[in-house]
């Protein structure tokens, strides 16, 4: 009796099993003539459209205008390729301000395009779209394309690469997830205006035409755990307008360069800049910045390639605990016409005028007021001296404090002030 109603049970669930998988809201493309057609077939519920291996020549956009969709495929044997040559999208997910859709997914398949087609994805008012584990390459505009996807957008574990203007494009976005994708030879790998509350984290973004990652009018967001290597223009770019940025745990490498224009509340902490090109790290016109435990070094090839940090007209500045080792044109360098309250504290600084004799000092503040440096270690990490000074005062700075320093000689002095109420106290000069 007890065998015959578990025997019961299991075809009851096995019958309701079969009930579900042969719904409306389960179809497969392989049954239609074309993918939209499997997409039409879905009630306005929604549901999900499988997408069997086989290549599929997309020559107009795979168009999804209904919440709760998802388009899955078997993988890299799902081939979407976009043979349009006037511009058209490989898949268009399409809400309006109106009336937006919600919980689109699309994942596991391979969405290849060619230079004058498209972009792979472009998606507008769709809340809590999750776009994941795809291969997207080729395309003539951008990989993936969001416009004011506004609530809680994921973009994750995709290898996005040879688009030609963009990976990922981000406009208008709240709330948003880039994360664990790989990134290549895009011309800017992660491009973001508008943002708020932005995660890009743990990405891999190599070899772009640009730039690794582009963010303007930005609030509120964090770039944390990238290796950011290898790409034309700089590395990362905060521009007009960003507030309340966080940019943490990251490798900057060739040219290892985070520019910063324009921009209210900036923390920049734990970063590697290695083998840098230019300048590594760049701040203009800005103010509330704090640049604390960073490494500015190369090793190998990318030995004579170390580059330290300037800024110009900023304030309410924090620059503390960062190595800087052999630069080739000065450590820290505050320039511009005005800048203060600028507090360069704890910093080590070694040969900070690397194979340019007499040329660079350690620290230069230029028409700087109201700041202090002070416990930095300022030294040429060899015999001969390189740097034309530890720590300089120029131009029409004053009512700076200089103390507790440990510097050594360089061959235009160890510290130089100008400033009339500029006070030099307690300093250790070897």
């Amino acid at each position: 009796m007890y065998a015959l109603l578990i025997l019961l049970f299991s075809f009851q669930s096995l019958s309701g099993l079969l009930r579900y998988s042969q719904s409306d809201n389960r179809v497969s493309a392989g049954d239609y003539a074309t993918i939209q057609e499997a997409v039409n077939a879905l009630p306005s519920a929604g549901g999900t459209v499988f997408i069997p291996a086989g290549l599929y020549e997309i020559s107009e956009p795979i168009m999804v205008e209904k919440s709760d969709v998802s388009l899955i495929g078997e993988g890299t044997g799902t081939i979407l390729l976009n043979t349009s040559k006037d511009g058209k999208n490989t898949i268009e997910l399409i809400g309006t301000e109106e009336v937006p859709i919600w919980r689109v997914k699309v994942s596991d398949m391979h969405m290849k395009g060619n230079e004058k087609c498209g972009n792979a994805i472009y998606a507008k008012q769709v809340n809590e779209i999750s776009l994941s584990d795809m291969w997207i390459d080729y395309h003539g505009r951008s990989g993936i394309y969001l416009d004011y996807c506004y609530e809680n957008p994921r973009v994750y574990d995709n290898n996005i690469a040879y688009n030609k203007e963009t990976g990922v494009k981000l406009d208008g976005c709240h709330d948003i997830v880039v994360s664990a994708n790989q990134m290549e030879e895009n011309g800017i790998g992660i491009y973001g205006k508008g943002l708020y509350n932005a995660t890009v984290t743990g990405n891999n973004i190599d070899d772009h035409i640009r730039n690794c990652i582009y963010f303007v009018n930005t609030l509120g967001s964090i770039i944390t755990a990238n290796m950011l290597e290898n790409c034309k223009g700089k590395s990362v770019i905060l521009d007009e307008a960003c507030n309340g940025i966080v940019v943490t745990g990251n490798t900057f490498r060739m040219p290892g360069v985070l520019s910063v224009f324009k921009t209210k509340g900036v923390v920049v902490t734990g970063n590697a800049f290695d083998a840098s090109e230019s300048t590594a790290l760049e701040v203009e016109e800005s103010e509330l910045v704090t640049v604390s435990g960073n490494i500015f070094s190369g090793s190998g090839e990318g030995v004579n390639r170390i580059y330290g940090m300037v800024m110009s007209n900023v304030n309410d500045v924090a620059i503390s605990g960062n190595t800087i080792v052999k630069p080739l044109e000065g450590g820290i360098y505050i320039l511009g016409d005005q800048n203060g309250y600028v507090n360069i504290t704890g910093n080590t600084i070694k040969s900070p005028s690397y194979n340019h004799q007499g040329m660079h000092s350690g620290i230069f503040i230029h028409n700087t007021s109201h700041s202090i440096i002070s416990n930095n270690i300022v030294m040429d990490d060899m015999e001969a001296k390189n740097m034309k000074s530890a720590i300089e005062e120029n131009g029409d700075s004053d009512y700076n404090i200089i103390t507790n320093n440990r510097v050594n000689k360089g061959l235009s002095g160890s510290i130089v002030t100008t400033g009339k109420n500029t006070r030099k106290e307690s300093n250790l000069i070897h």
